[in-house]
């Protein structure tokens, strides 16, 4: 899960900064156009840079060529453990509160729907006029203005159209869409609340001075504020005529616009932009084929030049496989004398400890097996960076990818190797432990080779147990 939570809180951190920066640097200018641009843009970059994978450009990794050889082989990974942990218990929470958050976007859509289709609507100068009952202010969502009954003959109903006009030619409702958007993806930030506030106060903004625009007396459009902020319950989802403090909103009709290099301050969004994106760029990784610096800089005390990088990786293999080799041999020794043993007696309790001896043994060598492959592919890949003939290089792909099948069904193999001992350990039923115990000869059989026949005596014995059973 973390691969899908570490996104989101990304994405939570890009809107935290961004509304934290407009707030403290943009939210007292008058330069609405750019700001209202600011804003739309936090949004996106908040829902989309964090699904990005980039390099950085300036954050390096060097890995010593010598390092990869010394690595110890891949084991398998053990199977996770049953039950939700608590990554899991987060991402239900989140998911949890996603469709609530959704649900309630969804339920004020249907209720603006409801209320148009109840009310009926009017053709009005491109927009379609709902009269509702309700006793709120005017409020828009797309072309649809929904306006108190009772006010619908007032005189001032123009300015309000025209007002509420502004809003749709200039398609506040997508911003309100998209921040309903992120709310949802985003709920339990608490940088959404102030970032949609600073939205719906830049629109209404934009709205004011349009109407101011267009010929309305200030002082008449300010009392206007305060008669239609009177009263009623803002349906959210919509763009309305009143979304923050009245004497605000007034200060910024009589405000001059901003001037000189203050203006620009909306696109500072650019260079945060690049910032976040190397925040969260991850690292580049280079394998380093010559010496490290100590070797590079430094001679022996008998004024013999250091070892270059491919001396170091051929020792480091050579001393693996060595290693490797001695614990192979060791191996063989015990097997055999097993084996020996094994043929020796004819003792059913000594037979059965012995073949479970040669059962580890050959996991053991199994396992070797497994670095054995590990080994060979790290010195083909490292031969392969350094080919420069393009043959050469094929054919040290096509070696590559035999390694790789043979290491995948050695890997395979004993993987179910474990799953069938662990099986074995809990069955109860004597036929179901007898089949078990077949299938596990078997596998082991085709890995290191116990002959079938060693572990016949005991197969049969157990199996005239269960029949006499």
């Amino acid at each position: 899960m973390a691969e899908i939570l570490v996104p989101i809180v990304r994405s939570a951190a890009v809107l935290a900064v961004l509304t934290v920066f407009y707030r403290l640097a943009l939210g007292r200018d008058a330069n609405f156009a750019l700001n209202r641009a600011f804003l739309v843009g936090a949004a996106v970059l908040s829902l989309g840079l964090p699904l990005v994978r980039i390099t950085s450009p300036f954050v390096t990794t060097v890995v010593p060529a010598e390092a990869l050889a010394a690595l110890p082989a891949a084991t398998p990974v053990p199977a996770p453990s049953p039950g939700p942990g608590p990554l899991d218990v987060l991402f239900a929470a989140y998911i949890a509160g996603a469709a609530v958050a959704l649900g309630l976007f969804l339920a004020r859509i249907a209720r603006l729907a409801l209320a148009a289709a109840r009310c009926g609507c009017e053709r009005h100068r491109g927009l379609r006029i709902v009269l509702c009952g309700h006793s709120g202010e005017p409020f828009s969502f797309f072309r649809f203005v929904f306006v108190d009954r009772s006010r619908g003959a007032s005189a001032d109903l123009d300015r309000v159209l025209a007002h509420e006009l502004a809003h749709v030619r200039q398609l506040h409702s997508l911003d309100v869409v998209l921040a309903e958007v992120l709310s949802v993806v985003q709920w339990f930030n608490p940088f959404v609340w102030p970032y949609k506030r600073s939205l719906r106060e830049t629109h209404e903004y934009l709205a004011d001075r349009a109407v101011i625009a267009q010929g309305c007396p200030l002082a008449r459009y300010q009392l206007l504020i305060v008669e239609q902020s009177v009263g009623g319950r803002l349906l959210e989802l919509a763009s309305s005529f009143r979304t923050s403090q009245i004497k605000r909103r007034i200060a910024m009709l009589t405000k001059p616009q901003t001037k000189g290099w203050g203006r620009w301050k909306p696109l500072f969004l650019l260079p945060l932009a690049v910032v976040l994106v190397l925040a969260f760029a991850e690292s580049r990784t280079v394998v380093q084929p010559g010496p490290g610096p100590a070797l590079a800089s430094a001679q022996d005390d008998a004024g013999k030049p250091a070892q270059t990088s491919e001396e170091e990786l051929d020792k480091a293999l050579k001393d693996k496989v060595a290693q490797l080799g001695e614990m192979k041999k060791k191996n063989d020794e015990m097997t055999a004398k097993l084996k020996d043993k094994l043929a020796a007696t004819t003792d059913e309790a000594v037979r059965a400890k012995i073949v479970e001896a040669l059962k580890d043994e050959q996991l053991k060598a199994l396992e070797i097996g497994l670095k054995e492959r590990s080994l060979q592919m790290k010195k083909v890949e490292w031969e392969m960076n350094k080919a420069g003939d393009p043959a050469a290089k094929a054919d040290l792909e096509k070696k590559l990818a035999q390694l790789k099948a043979t290491e995948e069904g050695q890997r395979a193999r004993l993987i179910e190797i474990e799953k069938v001992r662990k099986a074995l350990a809990q069955a109860e039923d004597g036929a179901a432990k007898l089949e078990l115990q077949h299938r596990l000869q078997e596998l082991l059989s085709e890995t290191a080779g116990i002959p079938k026949k060693s572990a016949e005596p005991t197969g049969q014995k157990a199996k005239q147990a269960a029949e006499k059973k």
